[in-house]
């Protein structure tokens, strides 16, 4: 992209609004090409978003979990210090894949399942790549289960949620792909053997993609 493009991008009043709106009480690190901002840093202000892009910023990565403050994160390095300024959590899925026609229908499932419990309130973002970001906040969930508050559950509620939808829509994956193309056409797309691809006699999609739990993990960025 052409630094001009940048520049107009983020000088968009409405871009510049929805970035800042996000960014209340997250890690905010900007990207300049192959080189990450210091850490902790938090973005405040309005103009700060086009200087940044005047620098050379070509993205902003923002924090799963929410805090209270943090900047205090250069002095909370334990679970247990980090869990006292820890306000919430989203919970990111990211459609692991190099094929894209599979992780749009991926993506479609996962929206399927999350509405299957009443949640409308989520989103999905195309990474830029071949997958997608599918983000529900922090807000759709309870405030504690079982006696426990769900803001310390964090990475281990993410990981267990993100597992549960993962086998929630295993069967259907494997035949909404399967209706997409046969066996074969899928073998010549990934270039896996029938055997990787088909275990115990049925065809098991997480071979050609995956819902990356491995992010979910404390202080990572997105």
């Amino acid at each position: 992209m052409h630094f001009s493009d940048i520049i107009r991008f983020y000088s968009r009043e409405e871009i510049r609004k929805k970035i800042l709106s996000m960014a209340s009480h997250r890690e905010i690190v900007p990207r300049y090409n192959d080189k990450v901002g210091a850490r902790p840093d938090v973005l405040l202000f309005d103009g700060d978003i086009v200087e940044a892009a005047k620098k050379g910023m070509t993205s902003f990565h923002a924090s799963m979990e929410h805090w209270s403050n943090p900047l205090l994160l250069n002095d909370a390095k334990t679970k247990k210090e980090q869990d006292k300024i820890r306000d919430g959590w989203d919970l990111v899925l990211d459609i692991d894949t190099k094929h894209l026609e599979y992780a749009k229908i991926c993506a479609d499932l996962i929206c399927e399942a999350i509405e299957f419990h009443n949640i409308r309130s989520y989103s999905v973002k195309f990474s830029g790549g071949s997958g997608f970001h599918i983000a529900v906040p922090y807000g759709s969930f309870p405030k504690e289960i079982n006696g426990q508050e769900i803001r310390l559950m964090f990475p281990e509620g993410a990981r267990i949620i993100a597992s549960y939808l993962r086998q929630m829509i295993k069967e259907q994956l494997a035949e909404r792909i399967l209706d997409f193309e046969d066996i074969k056409s899928v073998i010549k797309r990934t270039g896996k053997k029938f055997e990787e691809l088909v275990v115990n006699g049925e065809f098991d999609p997480f071979q050609v993609l995956d819902i990356d739990t491995v992010a979910i993990s404390s202080r990572h960025l997105f």
